[in-house]
């Protein structure tokens, strides 16, 4: 049963991670941001304030990659950059004014699309995803 589990969740993993369908959302938001950046992007709103070194953990990307998204980032005013007050060495992140604006419109976007997948779900159903979706996490988190 394990192993079925664990496949769903990489089934459920692999699609939320498909760039085909991040470039179809970015659209449908009325946003123009590759891909890639769109990424990093939302790791930064899921984190505010990240390092590069703890996002690109998280991506499963390595470092270089994610501090070019989040350079691109910058110079489009989405994010804002500055040394970490515990080690200056340390680069953080986090959205911009300009760019929790444009996260707002991308989660509209994301909250309508989930509406619509889950139109014919009742709201027991959604509420016992939800509690079993945060159950393991927490039970897996255990084991960091």
């Amino acid at each position: 049963m394990e192993e079925l589990i664990f496949k769903a969740v990489i089934d459920l993993v692999t699609m939320i991670n498909r760039t085909d369908r991040d470039k179809k959302m970015i659209a449908s938001a009325g946003v123009e941001m590759e891909a890639a950046a769109f990424q990093v992007f939302g790791g930064i709103a899921h984190l505010q304030s990240t390092s590069v070194g703890d996002l690109a953990n998280l991506m499963g990307k390595n470092y270089s990659s994610v501090s070019r998204q989040i350079d691109k980032l910058e110079a489009a005013g989405l994010v804002h950059t500055y040394p970490s007050v515990d080690d200056s060495r340390i680069r953080l992140s986090e959205l911009t004014s300009y760019g929790k604006e444009i996260y707002s419109m991308i989660n509209s976007t994301r909250q309508r699309l989930m509406q619509e997948a889950l139109g014919d779900w009742t709201p027991e159903d959604k509420n016992s995803l939800l509690n079993h979706l945060r159950r393991l996490t927490d039970s897996l988190n255990k084991f960091d």
